[in-house]
């Protein structure tokens, strides 16, 4: 049998949010399997999940918290891979590959046919257990991180969401805006047409918010109760307030009756919106307090309208 070829170095770029941006031909040797979808703007989990390799070969998850990890080696085709990996400017990642010597038959005995036959059937059998544990360890983390009345984000999945987003904003030098969003007189709502019809109204105002947000990036969610959050990467103040103008316009649209609301005879919402132009620090909170506050200037307001803010303190 002929001496198996190295691998010829396979580079790759990608972005902050870890689609691919650039490649050569040796990327697309490396991940074969999925050559059919390398494009880009492709993920690189997309990428990963089309291909029976160790997850690690494609896991660029370290860039969330600038970090690469030190030059490791898998095994790919029978043949030793070492991959090199770094942050550059605006965050993008490149990755570096290069074979390093073809691996050993299995015992010294054994065709050489056989040992890999044996070799790659215990690979694909390995890949495939771990994408199937993948698979459901991802069923269960989505599940967690699902309202169960609404079926949008809950807090949580806010939380984590904003700790990503704030690290990308940051290494991209964008801004990053939040709107915080509350139903207003929602217990009067409750105490007139009952709970039942609270959750009815409450699906109904997820969904509006959900469908109208039309932001790539963005992220709607239910913080608690009758309140709601919006993230918005790369949003500055004036694309974010106007964004919550849209929102409340959507929801005064449904028209849902209220007449024991304080503002109109119909639910309404009250938002404040908060933008920080320039990521400096990690303190996640600062955004949070700022679109909390300017909520409650929206109520002080009168309710159903949006106020807005910049955030000034060290970010």
């Amino acid at each position: 049998m002929n001496k198996r070829q190295a691998l010829v170095q396979s580079l790759a770029v990608f972005d902050a949010r870890e689609r691919l941006v650039d490649w050569n031909p040796g990327f697309v040797e490396e991940f074969a399997d999925a050559a059919s979808i390398v494009a880009q703007g492709v993920s690189a989990r997309d990428i990963s999940s089309a291909c029976l390799l160790p997850e690690r070969a494609l896991d660029l998850g370290w860039s969330l918290y600038g970090a690469p990890p030190q030059r490791f080696e898998y095994i790919n085709n029978r043949r030793s891979i070492s991959v090199a990996q770094h942050l550059g400017v605006n965050g993008h990642i490149f990755r570096v590959a290069q074979s390093t010597h073809a691996t050993p038959p299995l015992h010294a005995g054994m065709l050489d046919e056989n040992a890999e036959l044996l070799r790659s059937a215990a690979l694909q059998i390995s890949a495939a257990v771990l994408k199937r544990r993948e698979q459901e360890t991802l069923r269960l983390h989505e599940l967690a991180l699902k309202d169960g009345l609404t079926g949008i984000a809950n807090r949580r999945y806010f939380d984590e969401f904003l700790d990503i987003e704030w690290q990308r904003c940051k290494q991209s030098q964008l801004p990053l805006s939040a709107i915080f969003i509350d139903i207003d007189y929602f217990k009067a709502y409750n105490d007139l047409y009952g709970h039942l019809n609270g959750d009815v109204c409450l699906k109904a105002i997820a969904s509006t918010l959900k469908d109208h947000l039309h932001r790539p990036g963005g992220l709607v969610a239910r913080y608690g109760g009758e309140e709601f959050t919006c993230l918005l990467p790369g949003a500055d103040l004036g694309e974010a307030t106007q964004k919550a103008e849209e929102l409340e316009q959507a929801v005064r649209a449904l028209a849902i009756p209220h007449e024991k609301s304080g503002a109109l005879p119909i639910v309404t919402i009250s938002l404040g919106v908060a933008t920080v132009p320039c990521i400096t620090g990690s303190d996640t909170s600062v955004l949070v307090k700022a679109a909390d506050l300017a909520l409650y200037k929206a109520k002080a307001a009168g309710r159903g309208c949006v106020r807005s803010t910049l955030c000034t303190s060290p970010c």
